[in-house]
Order: structure tokens, then sequence, then C-alpha cells
């Protein structure tokens, strides 16, 4: 058994947190005159909230900006229709498991491949929106955005490197 401790999670705290500040203040606006909106989702990166893949230093004009906020907003809630999809099924899993008589495998079968159908659409919105925000980037900004990717993945690996692999053991072992 393995035990979460936040040493473990420091590069990818650093990481996300090297990311985070700038990408916020890039999508709500304050590197354009005009800006100043909420990304969709919530100011604070909340749950259910897509953080946008940019990140820091690059700039976006007034018109990426809103056009970033129309990818999100239809992102969110096409994504949100699945989810409660989704949760419709499980529901179903949930009482076809709970029959006090034999099991329906057929049914429960079904069940899971209209889950796993669920999903993929979610896996190809996801994609379908990182292939958009592709598009939306100058190739300058593509090329700094990547630039500036593969530095934080330099950081994070020194970091792993520096901090080793967690310890490993019964979580009454740890000091």
């Amino acid at each position: 058994m393995t035990i979460f401790r936040p040493v473990a999670f420091l590069p990818v705290i650093a990481a996300l947190g090297l990311a985070a500040a700038p990408l916020t203040a890039s999508a709500e606006g304050h590197h354009a005159p005009g800006g100043g909106q909420h990304p969709p989702g919530g100011p604070h990166g909340g749950p259910g909230h897509m953080m946008p893949p940019i990140p820091p230093g690059i700039t976006l004009t007034a018109a990426q900006q809103a056009k970033l906020k129309t990818i999100f907003e239809k992102a969110h809630q096409d994504e949100h229709a699945l989810r409660l999809e989704g949760h419709v099924i499980e529901g179903k899993i949930h009482d076809a498991l709970d029959a006090v008589g034999d099991l329906d495998r057929a049914t429960l079968a079904d069940l899971g491949k209209q889950e796993d159908s669920i999903k993929a659409k979610v896996s190809a919105l996801h994609l379908e929106t990182m292939e958009q925000l592709h598009d939306l980037l100058t190739p300058a900004q593509r090329q700094q955005a990547k630039e500036t990717m593969d530095k934080i993945k330099a950081l994070h690996e020194q970091m792993k490197a520096l901090m080793g692999p967690p310890p490993e053991g019964e979580p009454d072992d740890m000091p």
C-alpha cells in the first residue's frame, strides 16, 4: 500500500503552479485591454473547470480570448451533458447489481458498452477541444508555448531526480 505524501506531489504542484497563475491571467484577459472576464467554470478553476493548456508568457489577443471562452463554454456544456448521461447509466448498473434475484448479465454487458461509449465520447471531446486550442494560437505562439512547456518539463524532471521516488512500505512504517 502506498501513502500519499506531500513530498511526492511537489514536482506536480510546482509544475502546475508555474503554469496555472499565468494561464489564469491569460484566460481572464489581464494581458489585453478590455479583458477581465473569468474563464468558464469559475474564476478559481474549481471542480468541472477546464484550465486552458496555454503556458505562461503567451499573450492572447482580444479575439483569441473571446474564441477561447467560446471553445471552453461549448466544451463544458458538451462534457456536462455526457457526464449526466454517464451518471444515468451508472445508476442503471447499480440497480441491476442490487437485484435480489439472478443478475441479468446481458443487460449489464450492454450497460457496460454504453458506459464505455460515453467515456470514448468524453475523450474525443477533449481531443477536439485541444485541436481547437492548437488552431487558436498563431505559429509563433505555438513555438513559444512549446519552448515554455519544454522548460517546465525539464524543471519537473530535475525536481523528480532530486527528490527521488516516494518511500515504499506500509503507512504504519512511515516516520
